[in-house]
């Protein structure tokens, strides 16, 4: 993912962060977050679709992967629709997964996703979530569980994307790549998970 040529191009057109490009499309949604068809193997709520649902064959999880670093250098974000909801927090847990892995081995990362898989994260509506003010709460108990359902979903599938791209170009010592393990010392919207 070529990071210099998205904010470039970002900064030239002075449009500020990067809006997924699935706003406006027809989707179920859960407090507020669009539920899109992924590019995976793993069971969830989300529709499987390896040929992808944006222009190109990329899902919500490539354009999160693709603008991670530019929208990591903006403090504010004006969300246009469900699909943003979405982003932002996937955005936000790939932010997570790189302060969690930023001294670990390629392997290490693999024994490390172990205890992430098993992590609970908070919801929209519990206390402690960091986009409250972004992501509507639940309007029960149902949604709350398919919003949780499908956001493991998605966190499964980036935890199996990313460790080819955090690991492309390791240290000397086979820690991850520094142009991705920079962005730990940031908060993305001045938040964490």
């Amino acid at each position: 993912y070529s990071f210099c040529t998205l904010l470039d191009a970002n900064m030239t057109a002075n449009t500020g962060p990067f809006h997924s490009e699935l706003n406006g499309v027809k989707a179920p949604s859960y407090c507020g977050c669009g539920v899109y068809p992924l590019k995976t193997k793993i069971a969830g709520p989300a529709e499987q679709d390896e040929s992808g649902c944006i222009e190109g064959g990329k899902d919500i999880i490539d354009e999160v992967l693709y603008n991670f670093k530019a929208n990591m250098w903006f403090q504010q974000y004006s969300v246009k629709g469900d699909a943003d909801r979405t982003l932002l927090y996937l955005t936000m847990y790939v932010h997570h997964l790189i302060c969690e892995m930023k001294d670990q081995t390629k392997e290490g990362y693999k024994k490390k996703l172990l205890e992430l898989r098993n992590k609970t994260y908070s919801a929209p509506g519990e206390g402690g979530f960091p986009l409250a003010g972004f992501l509507n709460n639940p309007k029960n108990s149902g949604e709350a569980d398919n919003w949780k359902a499908y956001m493991k979903q998605c966190r499964e599938e980036i935890n199996n994307r990313f460790i080819d791209i955090l690991y492309l170009h390791p240290t000397e010592d086979g820690l991850p790549d520094k142009w991705w393990t920079m962005f730990a010392k940031r908060k993305f919207l001045g938040k964490t998970i």
